[in-house]
């Protein structure tokens, strides 16, 4: 969980402070790849706790448009 906080915190600070500087020359493509690894390492810090819960019974349910998934210890 503290590593979800901590590049979460990092995440937002970089792209604030990306707000805040005047841009010097071109953003490079590297930088915004560096920002979305940073994301990506805090929502896979998060997959033991999922399973975690899982394994615990309880039922995870996900749906973000047409898509829906849902992750249950139950088995059919």
């Amino acid at each position: 969980m503290k590593v979800f906080y901590f590049t979460f915190i990092l995440s937002v600070l970089l792209i604030v402070g990306g707000f805040f500087c005047p841009p010097i020359g071109v953003i490079d493509g590297s930088v915004l790849t560096a920002v979305g690894l940073l994301l990506m390492f805090a929502v896979v810090a998060q997959i033991p706790h999922i399973l975690d819960a899982v394994s615990q019974g309880k039922s995870i349910k996900v749906s973000k448009g047409d898509l829906s998934f849902e992750a249950t210890s139950e088995q059919r």
